[in-house]
């Protein structure tokens, strides 16, 4: 049982390998289905989260808690996907997301850039000088993403296990190469390795279960995970807030405790503050 987690720039073939990869392993492929699931799952807007999750931050937003909040559902989406093994997950940072998952591999996928308006003109009919315009624009708005969130430069080729240069290279002879590479006993999936991915997916179930929810997204709210042992640290203002974080978390596949150690720094009614 594997992870696969590719990184593209566009008309790279990333995705086409990753979908030929899948197939040819019989597991689940998913690329824009993040973001659906995302937002099904914490009630957010279709467009905002593909905004957040794709495009250069206008300069608002850098004021904003947007992008944390959207950034927080898209890995949650990320982890559940990859909590199951046996997935490849194409864009979306998921190969930032999942970097401390020991047996996923990640993957990053690129070409020089004249060779991949080529393929988008081919695709989708524009002109060569339009299709060039658009991966400049587009390679241009993904870095200022993943910088904004992730503060890490994109193509910094430390940050995969492998990169791949689609100039002279076919999605199918890329599926190829990966075929090869998951079989390794590197990227196969322990039982120490799968308890850590169960216990990093509560932590990221627990903060976009909080960002999402009206009364708890403005406060500080912490989650750490151990062999499915939770525990809750931070401040709310109201004990029902406590119990609600409490109840959120208990509900997460994969948790077997609950201990909360969340702070009410206001005292029920009719309690008083004095000596």
């Amino acid at each position: 049982m594997s992870i696969v987690a590719i990184s593209e720039t566009l008309g790279s073939l990333g995705n086409e390998i990753g979908r030929q990869l899948a197939e040819s392993l019989g597991c689940r492929f998913a690329d824009r289905e993040i973001i659906a699931k995302a937002t099904e799952r914490f009630g957010a807007d279709l467009a905002e989260v593909r905004h957040n999750a794709e495009e250069k931050p206008s300069l608002w937003e850098r004021f904003t808690d947007s992008h944390r909040r959207f950034k927080t559902f898209v890995e949650a989406s990320v982890f559940d996907m990859a909590a199951n093994d046996n997935v490849v997950l194409a864009g979306l940072s998921s190969t930032l997301a999942l970097r401390d998952v020991r047996h996923a591999l990640r993957v990053r996928t690129n070409a020089p850039e004249h060779d991949r308006a080529r393929r988008i003109e081919q695709q989708q009919g524009f002109t060569a000088e339009a299709s060039l315009d658009v991966v400049r624009q587009t390679d241009r708005e993904r870095a200022a993403r993943v910088k904004f969130l992730y503060h890490v430069d994109v193509d910094d080729p430390l940050l995969y296990d492998l990169v791949l240069n689609t100039e002279r290279m076919t999605a199918e002879e890329g599926a190829r190469h990966l075929r090869e590479m998951v079989r390794w006993e590197r990227f196969q999936s322990t039982e120490v390795s799968r308890a850590g991915l169960v216990d990093l997916n509560v932590v990221a179930q627990a903060r976009a279960l909080f960002m999402a929810d009206p009364t708890l997204s403005g406060r500080q709210l912490f989650a750490t995970a151990s062999r499915g042992a939770v525990s809750l640290s931070g401040s709310v203002v109201m004990p029902e807030e406590s119990r609600k974080a409490e109840g959120l978390v208990a509900g997460i596949a994969g948790v077997r405790s609950v201990l909360n150690d969340i702070i009410v720094t206001v005292p029920p009614s009719g309690l008083s503050r004095g000596f």
